[in-house]
């Protein structure tokens, strides 16, 4: 399990402790989970792979019985033909129930990837904000393509070819002893060697497969963050040290495959020999034999035809154990992942009956992860339908309430309750209809306007769309767009500035009706007039609505303003009574009535 999430001296984040080591648990796992309710289809595959490897291995039978006939000279035209067409009929079979085989097996790989896929994306929605504080997007997005996509070779390749190996080898044995008991003890002598090797070189490339999955998380980690701060490498200059650094990474990443490579190149050769060092017994004992009378040039025939037969499953035997290790590699990262428990949980109905959207707090603690603490015994009571404004300097605290209100975190100590119950008793549907958020830097979708507004609400009309745009105060802007409410805008709303992303954000939120609305610093990018456009339509919201901002003139005409310092609420009122009692809050007005002063003589110039 992910235990602790940090970064190496190399930059990496990485497990502080090696994957666990209950690899063949994992296995059990998938087997029972994933692959019982196909165990009809599995049944019927392994059918058609012995069927065709049933065909498969009469081939050479038919094969040295024709050379037979051919030999002793005593062959008729129609006996020959009667081989021939049995020979056609059984490569025909062979090809046409492998065919079968793939349509079962590889298929239904198919779906269980699809499976697996989403549970672990269900798993990483169940995960809280604690949990996406430490594991970067990169390492998720690999595990989520990447390593699933190993399990999958697992599932569907490398289980019909263990399936054909064992059934191509109980086969071909059962007819080799047949023809001859002794020629064939011969011929299986490397066996022991081969075994040998599967076992010590299998575990290597399993470390080997390890250390390529862990590259490849790196590197994706570092691509996603670079496309993703595109803008700022580039104001910054900083494309040639970028450049280095995944160069670095890519390096690794190649050095690590090239190590697993090296194995695997180790491991089909020495098949290769031991199935050859075969070929050579067989034709030296079995060349004497011929010589003496007790076997055929017919069954020597066979016995090189059979030993050919084993080649591919041999080899097979490497590949197979390749896929085998980097899918165990694989899956134990993303059993890591699953199986953690979620830092929140909810309770599947809401307990208790909500009689107001009123807001308290009572002795509430919050530190994130071994930091500093962040909130300190904060007490405080915010009536239903009320407008509070949060002010306070930087890292008092002001954003983290407003996630602990939102449940993105749990607080360490005491209770926050929305009217008389508290938020850890909301279901997650009931809690997320109360509550909207709208953060300083919102995300948007790469989709239309209206797309992304109806992430608030689906069902959403384009008369209810365009309202929420007028609330926000974009509505005449969107309306300028070539497309309007269809302008596609980008990755994060790129095509957007600063103050319409914000702008878009606050309209998603508005449209779903919430009861309570928090806003952190989300009109930091909007102009003065925008601002109290905004902020007289939510006035005449009935709902609760808590405003963080930086900007007195987003709070001023709040109900109560809380003044935030090191965690605790050094002040609160209205906005007059600050001025008189709280330093620092008629500190900040001055300030800021200086900038606005020196803004307009700058304008008047």
């Amino acid at each position: 399990m992910y235990t602790c999430l940090q970064r190496s001296p190399s930059h990496k984040y990485c497990c502080s402790k090696a994957m666990p080591s209950n690899t063949r648990t994992n296995f059990q796992r998938l087997a029972k989970q994933y692959l019982s309710p196909y165990r009809a289809v599995l049944i019927v595959g392994a059918v058609f792979v012995t069927l065709s490897n049933l065909c498969s291995a009469y081939y050479p039978r038919i094969i040295g019985q024709t050379v037979d006939l051919i030999a002793h000279r005593n062959a008729t035209a129609d006996a020959v033909l009667l081989h021939i067409g049995l020979i056609l009929l059984l490569t025909v079979g062979s090809g046409l129930f492998m065919f079968a085989t793939r349509k079962t097996i590889i298929v239904t790989s198919r779906k269980i990837e699809y499976e697996l896929r989403r549970d672990f994306l269900a798993a990483l929605e169940r995960q809280s904000q604690r949990f996406y504080d430490r594991m970067p997007t990169g390492v998720l997005m690999a595990h989520a393509t990447n390593d699933i996509a190993a399990v999958r070779e697992f599932l569907g390749p490398a289980i019909m070819y263990s399936a054909n190996t064992l059934t191509t080898f109980a086969f071909v044995l059962a007819l080799m002893l047949s023809l001859d008991a002794a020629t064939t003890g011969i011929a299986l002598l490397p066996l022991p060697l081969i075994a040998l090797a599967t076992y010590g070189v299998g575990k290597r490339i399993y470390k080997a497969s390890q250390r390529v999955q862990e590259e490849f998380s790196e590197l994706t980690r570092h691509a996603q963050e670079a496309f993703s701060g595109i803008r700022i490498i580039r104001a910054f200059v900083r494309e040639q040290y970028e450049e280095n650094i995944f160069s670095q990474q890519s390096r690794r990443y190649v050095e690590s495959n090239l190590r697993l490579a090296r194995l695997q190149a180790l491991f089909m050769p020495s098949m290769m020999l031991l199935v050859g060092s075969a070929q050579l017994l067989v034709l030296l004992f079995g060349g004497y034999r011929v010589m003496n009378g007790a076997m055929t040039i017919g069954m020597l025939t066979q016995f090189f035809l059979y030993i050919g037969q084993l080649i591919w499953p041999i080899a097979a035997i490497g590949w197979v154990t390749g896929i085998v290790q980097r899918s165990a590699a694989s899956l134990d990262r993303i059993y890591a992942i699953m199986d953690e428990p979620p830092a929140i949980t909810y309770p599947p109905i809401t307990h208790g009956i909500l009689r107001s959207y009123s807001i308290a707090a009572r002795h509430v603690h919050f530190r994130y992860n071994h930091t500093t603490p962040t909130l300190v015994d904060l007490s405080f009571d915010i009536g239903e339908g009320l407008h509070v404004g949060i002010v306070g300097p930087i890292g008092s605290g002001k954003t983290t309430l407003l996630r602990l209100l939102a449940r993105l975190y749990d607080p360490d100590h005491g209770t926050l309750s929305i009217g008389c119950i508290e938020i850890s008793q909301f279901s997650a549907a009931d809690l997320r209809a109360i509550i909207r958020v709208v953060p300083q830097e919102p995300f948007l979708f790469s989709m239309s306007i209206a797309d992304n507004i109806r992430v608030g609400n689906p069902h959403a009309t384009d008369d209810l769309i365009r309202s929420a745009l007028e609330q926000a105060g974009i509505a005449h802007e969107v309306e300028q767009f070539p497309d309007g409410l269809a302008t596609v805008i980008g990755e994060r709303g790129i095509l957007l500035s600063g103050g319409q992303r914000q702008r878009i954000a606050i309209a998603r939120a508005l449209i779903a009706q919430p009861r309570i609305l928090l806003l952190d610093d989300a009109l930091s990018a909007v102009d003065t007039a925008t601002e109290r456009h905004i902020l007289s339509h939510l006035r005449q919201l009935a709902c609760t609505t808590v405003i963080v901002s930086h900007r007195l003139s987003s709070i001023e005409h709040c109900d109560v303003i809380f003044v935030l310092e090191g965690g605790r609420i050094a002040a609160q009122g209205t906005h007059q009574h600050l001025l008189m009692h709280s330093s620092y809050y008629r500190v900040l007005f001055e300030r800021q009535q200086l900038e606005r002063r020196l803004n307009v003589q700058l304008l008047a110039v």
